[in-house]
């Protein structure tokens, strides 16, 4: 329903036929209920915008969808890979890797395979079913296993009852002559009418820092694409990092990340000389057009951690970074910071704190990281706003 509402329709794939949900109805024999299942099916996904022609069926019999190494999973994988060529599917979203029910555990495998031949990153996202009815905590996430993440359906809950209502099959006695047949309990009902869903992402995107080529790609469909010049967040936030600064004036600055220019020009009315690096030569240009009156400001193309300049800064300036890095490379670039800062020199670190499912790292955890990890330093300055966390350090000496 959000995504309709942003012309982000999503495709949905029905991947069972539901014709086990009443085995001994005689007035609904199997073909007529997988009938009735798919009529419900598109009604519920009517209710949230996804029209017809983003609808999917395939089929596979009730309880009896392949894993792997069954006979039939390969032509499954088959025309799952093929539904997502040709959407050009960026994102990928399916029932929990252990849900209990064996058919959403089967589902997972087949898109799993799917997405492997594909070979380009697709976004991968999870969601449980009945994996809140498990028995069993092997059937749970384990830690470090996978990223949760919330996302508030509060506005879209009667929306979403009548879709879950439109599937009357499954809870309102609409197949009366199977009173052994499958109903769902109220309570799981109650349960998916909560106003967050949760969601489970790999763990594993914290190895994996974002390269230079997914910023080219942003920088080719915006100028400015997080709003810099416009934003009244990032002017509150800008007006806070400039005035936490705890000197009026320092020699040598270096700001990482400098994108087009907008905290740039900020920083260069407080440094002599100021070192301002992306790794993306598009908003580069854009920062040196906006402060060609500023020569004491130079500009260079670096991928920090693996590219680091060797001089040395009273001043280093990381905002809105680090959680771009993998948590590897995040422990690397704290080393070669603390390194390139001279002894009673600020570093400073502002950060978005909201979940950001692109990102590797979260917004606090680059700064715990960096709490953990200097040596040497004391933190002069520690200030939460409702969407970021900012902290100043000073290296002893």
């Amino acid at each position: 329903s959000l995504l309709a509402d942003r012309d982000q329709t999503p495709y949905v794939v029905f991947v069972s036929d539901g014709s086990a949900s009443h085995p001994n109805s005689v007035r609904f024999p199997p073909a007529d209920r997988v009938a009735l299942r798919e009529r419900e099916a598109r009604a519920a996904c009517a209710e949230l915008g996804v029209p017809a022609d983003r609808i999917r069926f395939l089929r596979h019999p009730d309880g009896k969808v392949p894993f792997e190494f069954q006979e039939e999973f390969d032509a499954a994988v088959d025309g799952v890979t093929e539904l997502l060529r040709e959407w050009q599917a960026d994102t990928v979203v399916v029932p929990w890797r252990r849900d209990p029910h064996e058919d959403h555990r089967a589902t997972w495998d087949i898109c799993q395979a799917a997405v492997k031949r594909l070979g380009g990153r697709i976004r991968w996202i999870e969601y449980p079913v009945w994996m809140w009815e498990a028995r069993h905590a092997v059937d749970l996430p384990r830690p470090g296993e996978v990223i949760a993440w919330s996302l508030d359906v509060s506005d879209r809950l009667n929306r979403k009852e009548s879709a879950i209502r439109a599937h009357a099959s499954q809870w309102n006695g609409v197949i009366d002559d199977d009173p052994t047949g499958f109903q769902l309990p109220p309570h799981m009902i109650d349960r998916f009418l909560r106003p967050l869903e949760i969601y489970f992402e790999p763990a594993d995107k914290r190895d994996r820092s974002l390269s230079g080529e997914y910023f080219d790609a942003v920088y080719r469909d915006s100028d400015d694409p997080w709003a810099f010049e416009s934003s009244a967040y990032e002017r509150e936030k800008y007006a806070a990092t400039v005035a936490a600064l705890p000197r009026p004036r320092y020699k040598n600055g270096f700001e990482i990340g400098c994108s087009i220019g907008v905290l740039t020009a900020r920083l260069a009315d407080r440094c002599d000389r100021l070192l301002a690096i992306d790794i993306t030569e598009s908003a580069l240009e854009r920062a040196r057009e906006r402060l060609t009156d500023r020569p004491w400001v130079t500009f260079r193309q670096l991928n920090v951690p693996q590219e680091f300049p060797e001089d040395t800064f009273d001043l280093i300036v990381l905002s809105e970074v680090g959680y771009y890095w993998s948590a590897r490379d995040l422990e690397l670039a704290i080393d070669k910071i603390q390194r390139a800062l001279r002894p009673g020199g600020t570093l400073m670190l502002v950060h978005y704190t909201p979940y950001v499912p692109d990102y590797p790292l979260t917004g606090d955890e680059v700064h715990e990281a960096f709490s953990r990890r200097l040596g040497g330093y004391d933190r002069i300055r520690e200030q939460r706003a409702e969407r970021y966390r900012l902290d100043a350090w000073k290296r002893r000496g």
